[in-house]
Order: structure tokens, then C-alpha cells, then sequence
């Protein structure tokens, strides 16, 4: 009996040491899980060229990653994407801006600057990161963000893009000045909503019903202007306060007459559209939610992944500050005449990074496992001759094709071909002295008439070698 009852004091008073150290490590702010989860949430979104390789191990072996364009499975299949990542984007930073952790999910927004294949780009986006069970090994991690900011700095896509974006804001924002003449401007409803009346909950209310009310009613509130449609979106307007700001990949909006009549027009060219939350949390004043988006804008039937960040004043149900993150692809990949310029980006792009894609652009580049390789080091070679990829590719008006002729020189010709194999140009034909060579193609056949968009074949020739390498115009 005595046994008995000492082995049980002896479980209680482990039981008693153990859960506090056990809630402390899931959760709180000083557990050595929390600061560890931290810190290697805070590694995997700000990891550069320099150091990737030392963020591989906490990633499991069966690892899931989504970007806007790319899917991962698999921890080999992961390794491979950062290596070619980071050869076509070595001086890539991302400063994290604001940052969540609530159990095992970690959730960053930030900044992203730096070059892919040689174009300088900047863009905004966040992360969701997933840890799992008790470890500190990542299982799932997507980042949200506009490969629009990419292709803005392509010559040739740049005009696609910025096309839809100025079509876009003439639409919805109330700010923007259209250059377009007789584009649909959707005038908002006149309301008799202000913000200058007492929020049906406001701070006294608040602080009266304590922080557990005050957070579900802000997970309440956070989820219905995620999910705001044409049918609810005017009897949402009391919860935003009177200097709301918004930012979505393309609209930049401030204070709250403004945010009326940017939703008034928003929902007149996307009447049908619908918004359903999957993912959400609420740490402190910041709500966050993923969503899948599905409509028409302007009669374009679309569907598209995204994530939106709202902040609350305190002690407040009010909505100070709201971001969307999507990718504008996704729409532009409905649109006859924008869709060839997505859909050549997102080929070259996961012809670049993507080590599952089945690449149709013939010769492009990709960097080894190590991410160690250039673009030049992983060019065929033969007989001293190395024919490069034409860039940028896609293209639009101008492409540049390097080659390099051995010692001595060589009778050569480098000439274009379309898709069924009819010859397009001769740029090269004849004699070309030794070392490295380049030469452009503005898209004009041997007559100087503009070729079509899409796929052509160029063909190095010489006695002792043969090459060719396919590239995509844009227009």
C-alpha cells in the first residue's frame, strides 16, 4: 500500500513539473520551441544565395512548397529547386516586415529585391509556413506573391503586364487618371455610410467584454471582409476606420470614402465574385487568412490562391490596414492576347527553377544540385564551338544570340526557323573570326516583315558542328 501511494505522489509531482514545461516549449513566448520555430521561420523566408544549403535540414523529407507558379514535393526535388533558384537569382534579399507564430504555423510578410536571370525586380508577398508535431521540421511552406512584379521588368512582358494593370485600375480606382479613352469606369452607389458615429463595438464595449470577446469578434469581423461580396459589402463598411489603408498587387488605397467607392466599382465589374477562407488566425490585432477567389472581372471568368493581412486598431473592431496578396496571372491567363505573355513567362520561369518540368524551350540553362553552376558553365560545348541561349527569352521586339567560334575562325551561319521548319532569317552566313560573337533579332523575316508570336527554332551550323536552341516571342 505504501509502494502504492509513493509511486502515485511520485506521478503527480511529475505530472505537475512536466505540464508547465510542456506548455511553456508549444507556445509560450519564452518556451525554447517557440524561439527555435522563431528563428528558423524567420531563416526560411529571408535565405539568400550565400547560405542556402544550411537551411535544407529543417525541412522534412516529404516537404510540400507552392509559390505562385512553382509546386515541390519531396525534400531531393526541394534541394534541387533552391540550387537553380539561386543561380538564376543570386543577389536575392527578402527583409521580413511582419511576423506571426501561433502554435506551428509561422506567418511573415516582406520585401523581395534582386535579379532573376539577369532582371532587377522588386515585390511584395508573405509566407505560411508549417512546423510539424512537436519538432522543428517544416512540412509545408507557400509563398504568396505577383510574378507581375517580375515580368514588369521584362522587355516585351513589361507591356502585358503593365496593360492589365492600367485596365485594372481604370476599372476600380477611384484615384487613377485613365489614359484610356472609353474604358468602363464603375461608378460606386451613393451611400449615406460615415465612420464618424461610434463603432457598433467600440473601445469602452471592448474592454468592458474583455480580450476573449474582443478576439472573436475580430476573428468574425476579419473573416466576413475577406469573404465581402456584392450582396454585403455596403453593411461591412462600418468596419473600417476613417484612415483605412489597402494595398492589393495593383490598387494603393487610402482613407475610407476612397475604400468606398474602389468596393463600389470592384463589385460592379466582378458581381459574381466569391471569396471562401481556408486558413485563418488572429494574433493580437493582426488577423490573417488564406482563401481560394473564384468570378469574373469584367466578364473574365477566373480563379485564384491568395492570402490577406488585416490589422485592427486597439482595443478596436475597426480595420486600420488591409493587404491582399495574389498573383494577377491568374487573371491575365484568361484574357486572349495576355495569356501568351503569362503562360511564356511561367514556362521560362519553371524552365529556370523547376526540377520536375519537362522544359519544351530547347538548350535552357539549369544549375546543378550544388547551385554552384552558371548559366555558361552548364552550355554544351563541342569542337570549340558553345551556342547560348538567346535573352531575354521569352522576347519582344529584340533578342540577343551569343556564340562562340574556336580558334582560327570558321565558316558558319546561324539562322531561324518556325515551327514546321520553314526558314524565318538568316542572321550569320559565311566566314566569322574567332572568339565570342553576338548578334539580335528584332522578329522580321529575311523580307523585314514582322513574324507572329510564338515558337522558333535558331540553328548553328559548320562544317564540324550543329546546334539549335528554340525561343518564344511575345507580343
Amino acid at each position: 500500500m505504501k509502494k502504492t501511494v509513493l509511486a502515485a505522489l511520485m506521478f503527480a509531482a511529475l505530472i505537475v513539473l512536466l505540464v508547465p514545461t510542456l506548455a511553456t516549449a508549444e507556445g509560450g513566448e519564452r518556451g525554447w520551441l517557440y524561439r527555435d520555430r522563431l528563428e528558423i521561420g524567420r531563416a526560411l523566408i529571408e535565405v539568400q544565395s550565400t547560405n542556402w544549403p544550411e537551411i535544407i535540414p529543417y525541412y522534412t523529407h516529404d516537404i510540400e512548397y507552392h509559390d505562385a507558379i512553382v509546386d515541390i514535393y519531396g525534400i531531393e526535388t526541394m534541394t534541387a529547386f533552391f540550387a537553380r533558384m539561386f543561380a538564376n537569382s543570386p543577389n536575392l534579399v527578402t527583409t521580413i516586415e511582419d511576423e506571426t507564430l501561433i502554435g506551428g504555423t509561422y506567418t511573415a510578410s516582406w520585401t523581395m529585391a534582386g535579379d532573376f536571370a539577369g532582371v532587377p525586380y522588386e515585390a511584395k508577398g508573405v509566407s505560411i509556413i508549417k512546423f510539424r508535431g512537436w519538432t522543428r521540421k517544416v512540412y509545408y511552406q507557400r509563398d504568396y506573391y505577383t510574378e507581375g512584379d517580375i515580368m514588369a521588368s521584362i522587355p516585351g512582358l513589361d507591356e502585358a503586364i503593365w496593360g492589365f494593370r492600367t485596365y485594372y485600375r481604370c476599372a476600380v480606382d477611384p484615384t487613377f487618371d485613365c489614359p484610356l479613352a472609353g474604358t468602363a469606369r464603375y461608378s460606386a452607389p451613393e451611400l449615406s455610410v460615415s465612420t464618424d458615429s461610434a463603432s457598433p463595438d467600440d473601445e469602452a464595449e471592448a474592454r468592458g467584454r474583455g480580450l476573449r470577446w474582443l478576439r472573436r469578434r475580430r476573428m468574425e469581423i476579419g473573416r466576413s471582409l475577406v469573404e465581402i461580396n456584392a450582396d454585403n459589402w455596403q453593411s461591412l463598411l462600418q468596419y473600417y476606420a476613417p484612415d483605412i489603408e489597402y494595398h492589393d498587387p495593383i490598387v494603393d488605397i487610402y482613407g475610407f470614402e476612397t475604400m468606398v467607392e474602389f468596393l463600389g466599382r470592384l463589385y460592379a465589374s466582378s458581381p459574381n465574385l466569391v471569396t471562401t477562407v481556408e486558413d485563418e488566425t488572429l494574433l493580437g490585432g493582426i488577423y490573417m487568412a488564406t482563401w481560394t477567389m473564384t468570378g469574373d472581372f469584367d466578364g473574365v471568368p477566373f480563379s485564384a490562391k491568395g492570402m490577406s493581412v488585416v490589422k485592427f486598431g486597439r482595443w478596436s473592431t475597426r480595420v486600420k490596414y488591409s493587404r491582399d496578396y495574389y498573383t494577377e496571372g491568374d487573371i491575365m491567363i484568361n484574357i486572349p492576347g495576355l495569356d501568351e505573355a503569362v503562360q511564356g513567362f511561367r514556362v521560362f520561369y519553371r524552365c529556370a527553377v523547376d526540377p520536375t518540368f519537362d522544359c519544351p524551350l530547347e538548350g535552357q540553362a539549369l544549375a546543378g544540385l550544388d547551385g554552384d553552376q552558371s548559366r555558361s558553365d552548364v552550355l554544351p560545348s563541342v569542337g570549340g564551338f558553345k551556342l547560348e541561349q538567346n535573352v531575354p527569352n521569352p522576347f519582344n521586339p529584340v533578342t540577343e544570340i551569343a556564340f562562340q567560334v574556336p580558334s582560327g575562325g570558321a565558316e558558319m551561319s546561324l539562322r531561324i526557323y518556325d515551327v514546321s521548319g520553314r526558314l524565318v532569317r538568316t542572321l550569320v552566313d559565311g566566314y566569322e573570326p574567332s572568339g565570342a560573337r553576338s548578334v539580335s533579332w528584332d522578329g522580321t523575316n529575311d523580307t523585314g516583315e514582322k513574324v507572329a508570336s510564338g515558337m522558333y527554332t535558331y540553328r548553328l551550323t559548320s562544317p564540324s558542328f550543329t546546334e539549335s536552341r528554340k525561343m518564344l516571342l511575345l507580343k
